[in-house]
């Protein structure tokens, strides 16, 4: 089958250069037949790519250890759901799955645009086909990017898939980021075919438009998924650390941020049209940039893949294409030039410029931030980030709520008294509300420069998160009464769904401000999270089963809540879905810390969190190599914070010997003993004393983040729905 896979790849490439071929020369000749051609053989190449990840979707389901990838990436031991979704787990696998979901989103926008003989168009397809036509070449020509490399001779086991990943936020969360990704190439594609061929009247803006809105949700939504998978697997307490990897999918989330806002201002006033191009080409770059410092290897992250040969051609691509796009704007200049001038930077159109620049301006910085390894010699840690990411935060937070309580042309001061000034004092009375509900309820660190000024930060995010609201409340008010005073016969909720409807983009789009209003909000607890580590001592208990049990009675106090620890607990556990014998290559080593959390006299809860060790299996000689370790945290979820914890390190009592290796003595015990002597000589082998470390953090209104990011998914899901706001033809507006 790794020949289908290769032959298949193979005549994809072969498919995409005869269309790139004849589509250049219809548009050069003006040939009506050979740009249809070329067409159909661009919609053809879709059935090529997905025959080929179906291939590769077999060789994973059957274990196929002939293949390299399934050797590298799969296992015989995992469930099958697991081996499916390891097919984007690696390189070359991950870029097949990327080139099928172009290869899709380009079939959509060519049947969208079928009945379509704008001169643009043409120029559309050959910018797909050239895009789609890089990843086979890649595909075909380099090893890193070749799924159906062969493995010779036959593997002897699959070493398995990252245990990391191995998480349902995983599952789902890289196929939403690189549809995000990916689809941002058509936009692209469609405004640099407005661009390229010269034909710039705006309806293509209006084509564009729900094609960006849906590659800004499904960025959005897969980087919030990150974030939900890093809190609950990652075990240090957070879900945000600036990592390469992380922030290569927020700048393109950014800069797409930016255009959606601004593509406005082109429509309403004919301004920014210049400087939308730009944004649009920024944005597919930085896609394509965060899809090469995840498989270059040249950045180091824990969503990074290792050095690989693909690096060089993606970069040289990346700076080629954005030279070419960027050069062709520059000659188009005089045709983009704005139909009317920036009247008060206080304006609504201002507002949104100020974001767009606000955004580009946080993208600029990311990138330094990102790449301050290779320039610096250093790579800039969250600090670096947060000293001008929560200034730059709060202030884009202002601009969200008060650029839509301003007007077209006017400055802030002729509508201040009119739109303004209530939502002005509720942000102030929802500021000192925050001041005395947190200095009742948080546990406020020691008022040191760093700490107060963190403080200061998280009452500004309120107040303006405040004000934001009270903006979004006002808006929604003034338009339902209208649509009462209008119809006459509609109650208050009837009049809200209307509105809604009616005015999909402007209300749809105030909700998105809410929910990043309740994300924002739940950052701002951040300034009063608290972490710490304590140390439990604990006693070896006799055999009793195949378990190697410790207890403890030791007892901390954290913040007002008081930490029992009771069993530690050393014992195997099978891989999800494995059924059978157990073997050193099923089996996983758990070390499970039970604790009872009370505040007070009232027991909260008991917590179990795991220091997992997964079997790493020579592919070589089937044999047992080494552990994995990953973290199983344990979450008190409660309506003004999180209690987190995590099993930590297991040290000797004396503190001073080397740790033990308890998941090595465990399978010596667990496997080795026949008789009950042996079995009592392995168990004798145990530390009798040992010390646990448990870290622990509180984290106030973390809740807020998780309810906000559902808030974004269900609004944004709203917004591409063909709900509401009559839906247009695409075909004609292309």
């Amino acid at each position: 089958m790794n020949d289908l896979g290769t032959i298949l790849l193979a005549a994809s490439l072969a498919l995409l250069i005869f269309s790139a071929t004849q589509t250049i020369f219809g548009i050069l000749k003006k040939e009506r037949k050979a740009i249809e051609l070329g067409r159909l053989a661009l919609m053809t190449n879709p059935l090529l790519i997905g025959l080929s990840f179906l291939v590769l979707l077999t060789l994973l389901v059957r274990s196929d250890y002939s293949n390299y990838y399934v050797v590298m990436h799969s296992s015989e031991h995992l469930p099958l759901f697991y081996k499916m979704t390891s097919i984007w787990s690696g390189s070359s696998g991950s870029l097949l799955f990327w080139n099928l979901i172009l290869n899709v989103f380009t079939f959509i926008v060519l049947w969208q645009t079928r009945k379509s003989i704008e001169d643009r168009i043409p120029m559309m397809n050959l910018i797909l086909a050239i895009l789609s036509g890089f990843f086979s070449y890649l595909a075909v020509f380099y090893a890193d990017a070749q799924p159906f490399r062969e493995f010779v001779p036959e593997a002897a086991a699959g070493r398995g898939l990252n245990p990391l990943l191995q998480h349902w936020a995983m599952i789902i969360h890289p196929p939403i980021l690189y549809i995000g990704y990916v689809s941002i190439s058509i936009p692209f594609a469609i405004a640099m075919s407005a661009l390229v061929s010269g034909k710039l009247s705006d309806d293509w803006m209006k084509f564009i438009r729900k094609w960006t809105l849906f590659s800004w949700f499904f960025l959005g939504t897969g980087i919030l998924l990150g974030s939900k998978w890093a809190y609950e697997e990652l075990g240090w307490g957070g879900y945000w650390a600036w990592d390469p990897v992380e922030n290569a999918s927020l700048m393109p989330w950014l800069l797409t941020s930016a255009f959606v806002h601004s593509v406005v201002i082109q429509e309403r006033r004919g301004m920014l049209k210049f400087w939308n191009m730009l944004l649009i080409i920024l944005a597919f770059h930085f896609s394509l940039l965060g899809t090469w410092i995840t498989r270059s290897g040249v950045l180091e992250g824990p969503h990074s893949f290792s050095k690989s040969t693909i690096g060089t051609p993606f970069i040289i691509y990346i700076i080629g294409s954005f030279l070419f796009f960027t050069g062709f704007v520059i000659y188009r200049r005089n045709s983009l030039k704005p139909e009317r001038e920036l009247e008060a930077i206080t304006s609504k159109e201002g507002s949104f410029l100020l974001n767009n620049f606000l955004l580009v301006l946080a993208t600029s910085a990311i990138l330094l931030g990102v790449f301050s390894p290779l320039l610096y010699g250093k790579e800039f840690k969250a600090p670096w980030f947060n000293s001008w990411g929560v200034p730059s935060g709060i202030f884009l937070l202002l601009l969200m709520g008060g650029a839509p309580l301003l007007a077209w042309r006017k400055g802030a001061g002729a509508v201040f008294f009119s739109t303004l000034f209530k939502p002005f004092l509720f942000g102030i009375f929802g500021g000192i509300v925050y001041i005395v509900f947190y200095s009742q309820n948080f546990t406020v660190p020691d008022s040191k420069y760093g700490d107060i000024l963190a403080e200061i930060y998280s009452v500004l995010t309120v107040a303006v998160g405040s004000f934001t609201i009270a903006g979004i409340v006002q808006e929604y008010y003034r338009g339902i009464r209208a649509k009462k005073e209008a119809s006459g016969d509609l109650n208050w909720f009837q009049a809200g769904i209307q509105l809604l409807l009616q005015n999909k983009r402007r209300y749809g789009g105030y909700l998105v401000h809410f929910s990043l209003v309740l994300i924002f909000i739940g950052y701002a607890g951040n300034a009063f999270k608290i972490n710490t580590s304590v140390r439990f001592f604990y006693n070896l208990m006799p055999p009793t089963s195949d378990e190697v049990v410790y207890v403890s009675a030791d007892k901390a106090i954290v913040a007002g809540y008081q930490i029992e620890a009771s069993t530690l607990k050393i014992k195997p556990v099978m891989i999800s879905g494995e059924t059978g014998e157990p073997s050193i290559q099923n089996i996983i080593v758990s070390k499970e810390g039970s604790f009872n959390i009370l505040r007070g006299t009232k027991l909260e809860g008991n917590l179990i969190t795991e220091r997992r060790f997964y079997p790493q299996i020579s592919h070589l000689t089937g044999n047992f190599e080494t552990h994995i370790p990953t973290s199983e945290p344990a979450i008190l979820s409660l309506p003004k914070e999180d209690f987190y914890i995590q099993l930590g390190a297991l040290e000797h009592s004396d503190l001073r010997s080397e740790n033990p290796d308890l998941p090595l003595l465990f399978m010596n015990y667990y496997f080795n003993g026949n008789t009950s002597e042996e079995k009592l000589k392995s168990f004798l082998q145990f530390p009798t004393e040992i010390v646990a470390n448990l870290e622990i953090w509180v984290n106030p209104l973390v809740k807020l983040i998780w309810l906000g990011s559902l808030l974004y998914f269900i609004t944004g899901v709203f917004l591409l729905l063909p709900l509401g706001e009559g839906k247009k033809k695409a075909g004609s507006n292309a």
